[in-house]
């Protein structure tokens, strides 16, 4: 069931996302800004976890390719206010897409250095903490020291 509600979301997204494609090359925007505008808001406004973690999944892929012209300081600014998310998961996926920004996106940083410390007390195999430590190291900051904390099993 969980399996079809996610395809479901990605139809949807996939959808949402051609439409607003077509429009963003109508008014001069490439279709991959279109696409990250319209996916941040996703992020921003799912309804469930699984809808805002698999948009925030989606911006990762999309800042990948991002042409280094196209990163400016308010895509950064609205990329770090995704930050804030209440879900690890999406704040995992969000470090990594300012991360594939690189040094374009170094108004991130003090940020993602204050998250890192909570992120790397928090339970889990795949937490934040590593969507941070690759942000970091891809904005050309020094490697962060590893976790001062003891991870207790649940």
């Amino acid at each position: 069931m969980k399996l079809r509600v996610r395809k479901l979301h990605s139809l949807a997204l996939c959808f949402v996302l051609s439409a607003v494609a077509g429009i963003a090359q109508g008014s001069g925007e490439s279709a991959r800004m279109g696409q990250i505008k319209v996916t941040m808001e996703i992020v921003r406004s799912g309804k469930t976890v699984d809808a805002r973690t698999e948009a925030a999944e989606h911006l990762a892929s999309l800042t990948q390719k991002i042409n280094s012209n196209e990163v400016t300081e308010t895509l950064v600014t609205d990329l770090t206010s995704l930050l804030d998310s209440p879900d690890d998961s999406v704040r995992y996926w969000v470090a990594w897409a300012l991360g594939n920004l690189g040094p374009a996106a170094k108004a991130a940083v003090p940020k993602l250095e204050e998250m890192l410390p909570k992120a790397d007390c928090l339970n889990g195999v795949i937490t934040s903490a590593s969507g941070i430590r690759y942000a970091l190291v891809k904005m050309g900051i020094k490697e962060p020291p590893p976790p001062k904390c003891v991870r207790v099993a649940a």
